[in-house]
């Protein structure tokens, strides 16, 4: 489903009643009334972050709820097949954003900050910045056609992270040193025809990278080191670059 230059909302599902929607959300009834001047007949897609698109027609405009009707409804198309996760080390305010945003743009379902030995004490994380994260999340998910909404976790010490990230079916490290190629882990885990794994994991590190201690803990912990190629890049860049890396490899 889809309709040119039509704008994409995030809703909770309690929104729909039947075949009517009213939304009450403060925010994004300022968003839709104020700042994108929406009026009744506009059309618009309500995505319930389930995976169901809803095409609806807005039928009242207020100061306090937003009304519409759906028109039809269908699967979402813009989620992958495989669940990656995404461990973000907390890094500077600007580049962790970029992390959230691009990554939910290629399809990351879930984003773990990180807290490593060499994070900032200043890049650690609060109500207020997990509140400015889900919100960049969500909107770079509706201006990319994500059914899904991707979830921001609670920051978690680098153990904890390693723990966690080694439940998954394939759980990555990223290591400047020497280790195999990205590439060629994604295919000696994957048989022909190629399938996407269900779930992989990505743990990358801050700027200055991780400490040989750090690189013990996860390979203790089960995680596979993996190379990204004979250059050393920034951390934000890392993380972005393995993603799209693993998608183009198993998804597309």
């Amino acid at each position: 489903m889809s309709i040119s230059n039509t704008y994409r909302f995030f809703i909770v599902p309690d929104m729909i009643n039947g075949d009517t929607v009213t939304l009450t959300d403060t925010a994004l009834v300022h968003q839709m009334a104020h700042v994108l001047r929406l009026r009744p007949g506009s059309e618009v897609l309500l995505l319930d972050g389930l995976g169901t698109t809803y095409r609806a027609t807005l039928t009242a405009v207020g100061r306090t709820s937003v009304s519409a009707q759906i028109e039809a409804q269908e699967a979402s198309a813009g989620e992958p097949a495989l669940m990656l996760t995404l461990y973000v080390p907390l890094l500077r305010a600007e580049r962790f954003e970029w992390v959230l945003q691009k990554g939910t743009e290629l399809g990351v379902s879930r984003f773990i900050p990180t807290q490593c030995t060499h994070s900032l004490a200043a890049d650690r994380a609060d109500a207020h910045k997990l509140e400015r994260w889900n919100r960049i999340v969500r909107e770079a998910a509706e201006q990319s056609c994500r059914g899904r909404l991707p979830v921001v976790s609670d920051p978690q010490p680098f153990v904890t992270a390693c723990a966690t990230a080694a439940t998954a079916d394939l759980p990555l490290l990223l290591w400047e040193g020497t280790a195999p190629g990205l590439r060629s882990v994604l295919r000696s885990h994957t048989h022909p025809p190629a399938t996407p794994l269900p779930t992989i994991a990505i743990l990358s590190g801050p700027e200055g990278g991780l400490t040989s201690n750090e690189l013990t803990t996860a390979t203790e912990h089960g995680m596979i080191p993996v190379a990204l190629g004979a250059r050393i890049l920034r951390a934000e860049t890392a993380s972005i670059a393995a993603t799209a890396a693993i998608f183009y490899e198993l998804e597309w």
